[in-house]
């Protein structure tokens, strides 16, 4: 049975992760192959380099322009709820200096994934659930999920260490447009006084484009865990999002 839902480029990165590239060689050919137009290598390659290379714990030169040029690429498929998760994400990487035309970028593709929404008259039921399993040398300071471009759908930003259990916490659950959507979270974690361990204060923002298929329910979870860090860095949080 098929997935009713499908995460920013997840099959992308499943198929390509483990295939043996360096993170460097996924960079470099993804972005030939966008040049060349090859759209759907080029999708999988930079999915890949950023599954692997863009996390909290480490951010290479590169990531700032792979999520750009991932956005470019859906952005040619026709894919806005993508393409403005790709460029938002791209806006967390330095440098910020040209950060003008990449917001230009979102924005367009806001309107544009807005616009399809309004129009669509399917609907499709979808519960998001939270789990917090970060380390115990962290503990949760702030948390807000927002859905779309609407309000938040979960705001906390005090007792937000209740999350931190072995269940998941139901954070929303209704019926939206079928197609595309995006889900933005933002969430700070600061350090346990009591860890005994490495820690870095830390804020995370990322966006996570899915698609909702007619009357097919889906359940989205989001799970916060700690990202080893090459070296001796502190681990970091950080964030996936499964759905089943």
């Amino acid at each position: 049975m098929a997935r009713p839902f499908w995460l920013l480029g997840l099959a992308a990165v499943l198929g390509w992760v483990g295939c043996g590239a360096s993170p460097d060689e996924l960079y470099k050919r993804g972005v030939a192959s966008f040049k060349q137009g090859r759209l759907e290598p080029a999708v999988a390659d930079l999915e890949g380099f950023v599954a692997k290379s863009c996390g909290p714990a480490g951010a290479p030169e590169h990531c700032r322009q792979a999520y750009l040029t991932l956005g470019h690429a859906y952005e040619k498929r026709n894919a806005p709820g993508k393409a403005w998760a790709a460029y938002d994400n791209a806006l967390t990487f330095p440098p910020h200096g040209a950060d003008g035309p990449i917001q230009t970028d979102r924005d367009r593709m806001k309107e544009m994934l807005s616009g399809k929404q309004q129009q669509e008259t399917a609907r499709a039921p979808v519960v998001v659930r939270y789990r917090d399993e970060v380390t115990e040398e962290y503990t949760g300071r702030s948390l807000t999920i927002s859905l779309d471009f609407d309000p938040p759908i979960y705001s906390k930003d005090k007792d937000v260490g209740e999350l931190h259990t072995p269940e998941f916490h139901r954070i929303f659950s209704g019926s939206v447009a079928a197609g595309e959507h995006v889900l933005v979270v933002e969430m700070a974690h600061d350090c346990n006084p009591n860890g005994g361990a490495k820690c870095a204060r830390s804020r995370v923002h990322k966006a996570f484009a899915f698609e909702s298929v007619e009357r097919t329910p889906a359940t989205l979870e989001l799970r916060a865990y700690a990202e080893p860090a090459d070296g001796d860095g502190p681990a970091r949080p950080s964030l996936e999002l499964v759905s089943r």
